[in-house]
């Protein structure tokens, strides 16, 4: 599992890291992380803005992460380390560990540009399964500098993207399923979640105008089946779909909303393209785009 952990100097984003910690704890996944700055900046050349905040933070989520899992038994462990950054001929700049007995990677990379846009060319790049993203607490999914990326991030993204509400802890996980196939991959990464938050898991089943309702009750039997015999409880149960924007756009507390945007997803066929980016404007809770 490769993980993209996109990041500013905010509170919210170190939320988040917490998040991708407890995810490398438990997939040993190889784990970049990432900082944009501004369009203007240059990272040409011999020189790098140390001292700006997104480059300062970058350190401390290095330094955190190893702290945390840089121990002697876990595959991050570094016999002697350091770092220096370097210039690469894309114009971009990453930070090099210079270190003996590295199982993992985890690297530290600055881009410069529009934040989203960087993102998604890094998480291409690097072949990224997930991305991960902090967003401000309250109502929005925002960042502070540039408010629109977790939800650009998440519309355009061509992997799995998980959105982290600031002041939300994650109690239960409602996995909405509206189409046939879903990959053994996100199945995991959600069977991940739960045991990290030891949360609930509930799987609702979407259905269209009382369509397909025993397409969609076999489907989730068979989901939850998956799961009961991973020892983790499960509730199931149907909505309609013409109800689901009402039920993200309240408050639905200490959850977490995961959803499958594949070809044959309801959601893909009957909403616009850019419902994803408006879904994640309202939503209340943090967000988990499998894809």
């Amino acid at each position: 599992m490769r993980i993209l952990f996109a990041g500013d100097e905010h509170p919210y984003s170190a939320h988040a890291l917490k998040k991708v910690i407890e995810l490398a704890r438990h997939t040993w996944a190889d784990v970049t992380l990432l900082s944009v700055l501004p369009a203007q900046s240059s990272l040409q050349g011999e020189s790098l803005p140390s001292q700006d905040p997104r480059v300062l933070a970058l350190r401390r989520y290095r330094e955190e992460f190893l702290e945390v899992l840089g121990s002697s038994d876990s595959p991050y462990a570094l016999e002697r380390w350091g770092h220096e950054w370097v210039p690469l001929r894309n114009g971009s700049w990453e930070e090099i560990k210079v270190c003996r007995g590295v199982k993992k990677d985890v690297k530290v990379r600055i881009r410069a540009g529009n934040a989203d846009t960087e993102i998604l060319n890094e998480a291409d790049k690097d072949g990224s399964d997930l991305i991960v993203l902090g967003c401000a607490k309250g109502a929005q999914c925002v960042w502070e500098a540039s408010a629109a990326t977790p939800r650009k991030v998440a519309g355009n993204a061509a992997c799995s993207v998980l959105l982290v509400k600031e002041d939300k802890p994650i109690r239960r996980i409602l996995a909405c399923i509206d189409q046939i196939s879903v990959s053994q991959e996100s199945l995991e990464m959600i069977n991940q979640l739960v045991t990290i938050h030891n949360a609930q898991l509930e799987l609702i089943g979407l259905t269209q105008d009382g369509g397909a309702k025993s397409e969609a009750y076999t489907r989730l039997i068979q989901i939850g089946d998956y799961y009961s015999d991973k020892g983790i409880p499960v509730n199931t149960r149907l909505a309609e779909l013409s109800k689901f924007e009402a039920v993200i756009s309240t408050n639905t507390g200490q959850d977490l909303l995961a959803f499958w945007m594949g070809k044959k997803s309801l959601l893909t066929r009957l909403f616009p393209r850019d419902w994803v980016e408006r879904f994640v404007g309202i939503c209340q809770t943090s967000v988990l785009v499998l894809r």
